[in-house]
C-alpha cells in the first residue's frame, strides 16, 4: 500500500509537468488527476473491485502521463490514449498476454503434420488485409482475465481460413476447447491453458481432433477448466501446420498471400495505443503476446495488421498497425534480443537469451494452419 501511495505521488509530480502547474505543490496535479480518474471509474465501473483505490489510482497516473508525453509528439506516428486499462495493475497486464515463444523442446520435434517454411515465392502482393476480404475478420474476442492469446489468435486463423478455402462463413470456434483439453507436458508458453500456451500446440491440437463450435463447447473463458472431451465436435479441421522460418521476412509476406499468420510479439507497450503505426518497442524485446497477423499495408511508413484479443473497443477497432522494415537483419532489420527468455520461452530445456527481429520482435515465432476445411 505505501509503495502504491508512493507511486502516485511520483506520477502527480509528473502531471504537474504535464499540466504546465507553475506551483512548488501538486495540489492542482491531484484535483486535476482525481476528477479524471473518478470520470474514468465512472466511465468504466470498478463498483465490486478487489485491487485498493491508491494502487488503482497510481497505475491511472501512471498511464495518464504517458499519454500526455507521448501525445505531446508532433512528430509521433501513433496516439495513445486513456482507455479501459488505463488503471490495470502490472499482474492485470500480465494476464492481457499469456504466450512464451517456443524453446528447445519443439526445435526437436518430429510430427509429418508440420512444414517449416524456408523461402519465399515470387509475385508477392502489393498491400494485402484479410481482415477486410472476410466476415470473420470481425470475430473480435476479448480474452479478458485469461492469459488465452495463443488460443484466439489460433481460432482467428483457422475461422479465416476456412472461409477463404470454403467461401462460406463458419460458425465462431472456441478457443475454451483450446484453452482446457491442449496437453503441455512440457509447459512450452507457460504452464498451459489460462497461464500460457501456443500456437504451435494449438495447431497440433486441431490436426487430431479438430475444433468445435463456440456454442458447443463452452465454459467459463476466465478460467482453466477440465477438459469436455464428450461435448466436443468438430466444426473445422486442420489436416497440418506451417512453421515460418524464425526472423525472416519473406516467408511471413508469402505466408500472407494465402491467409491470416498466428505471430509472436512483445505486447507490453500495447496497452495505451490508440491509433497509427506503432513504433514504441525497443531493439530488445520480451516476446509475450500472440496475435493474429492479417495482411500488411504500404505509404510513408510501412506496417503489418494485427488483430488483438483485447476486444473491439481497444486500438483501431480491436487490430493495432505495427511499423514494418524492408528487411530481417541487424539495425535495418530492427533486431535485437529477448533477454527474459524465461518470461518469453515456455519449453523446459530452452536457451538463456534468443535473438529477435522486427518491430516488438514481431519476426521471431509465426505459425499457420494449412488444409482447413469445415465439418464433414
Amino acid at each position: 500500500m505505501k509503495f502504491a501511495v508512493a507511486a502516485a505521488a511520483f506520477y502527480l509530480a509528473e502531471l504537474s509537468a504535464a499540466y504546465k502547474v507553475k506551483s512548488q505543490n501538486t495540489e492542482v496535479a491531484s484535483a486535476s488527476l482525481e476528477s479524471a480518474f473518478a470520470a474514468f471509474r465512472a466511465k468504466h465501473g470498478r463498483a465490486k473491485d478487489s485491487v485498493a483505490h491508491a494502487e488503482r489510482l497510481a497505475a491511472f497516473a501512471k498511464t495518464h502521463a504517458h499519454v500526455t508525453q507521448h501525445n505531446s509528439n508532433p512528430d509521433r506516428l501513433w496516439t495513445a490514449e486513456i482507455n479501459r486499462l488505463a488503471d490495470y495493475t502490472e499482474a492485470e497486464k500480465s494476464n492481457l498476454l499469456g504466450f512464451r515463444r517456443m524453446g528447445e523442446w519443439w526445435e526437436t520435434y518430429n510430427s509429418s503434420n508440420v512444414a517449416l517454411l524456408q523461402e519465399p515465392a515470387k509475385g508477392l502482393l502489393g498491400d494485402i488485409d484479410w481482415a477486410k476480404k472476410t466476415s470473420t475478420g470481425n470475430f473480435i474476442v476479448n480474452q479478458g482475465a485469461c492469459g488465452s492469446c495463443w488460443a484466439v489468435a489460433s481460432i482467428g486463423a483457422l475461422e479465416m481460413h476456412a472461409e477463404i478455402a470454403t467461401k462460406k462463413v463458419p460458425e465462431r470456434l472456441s478457443f475454451k476447447e483450446l484453452v482446457d483439453c491442449v496437453p503441455n507436458p512440457q509447459k512450452c508458453g507457460g504452464d498451459g491453458g489460462c497461464d500460457g500456451a501456443t500456437a504451435e500446440l494449438a495447431m497440433q491440437y486441431v490436426n487430431e481432433f479438430g475444433l468445435s463450435a463456440a456454442t458447443t463447447y463452452t465454459g467459463n473463458i476466465e478460467q482453466t477448466e477440465s477438459c469436455k472431451s464428450n461435448t466436443r465436435s468438430a466444426a473445422v479441421k486442420a489436416a497440418r501446420f506451417t512453421r515460418l522460418a524464425t526472423n525472416k521476412l519473406n516467408p511471413l509476406m508469402q505466408a500472407l498471400q494465402d491467409g491470416p499468420v498466428v505471430v509472436s510479439a512483445d505486447g507490453s507497450p500495447w496497452t495505451s495505443y490508440s491509433s497509427g503505426i506503432f513504433d514504441g518497442c525497443g531493439r530488445d524485446a520480451t516476446i509475450n503476446h500472440a496475435v493474429l497477423m492479417t495482411g500488411y499495408g504500404s505509404g510513408q511508413t510501412d506496417y503489418w495488421i494485427v488483430r488483438n484479443s483485447w476486444g473491439a473497443d481497444w486500438g483501431e477497432n480491436g487490430f493495432i498497425r505495427v511499423k514494418r522494415f524492408s528487411s530481417d537483419e541487424g539495425e535495418a532489420g530492427y533486431c535485437g534480443t529477448d533477454y527474459d527468455p524465461r518470461q518469453g520461452v515456455g519449453c523446459v530445456g530452452g536457451p538463456v537469451q534468443l535473438p529477435v527481429c522486427g518491430m516488438c520482435g514481431i519476426l521471431s515465432d509465426s505459425v499457420a494452419p494449412n488444409d482447413v476445411t469445415g465439418a464433414e
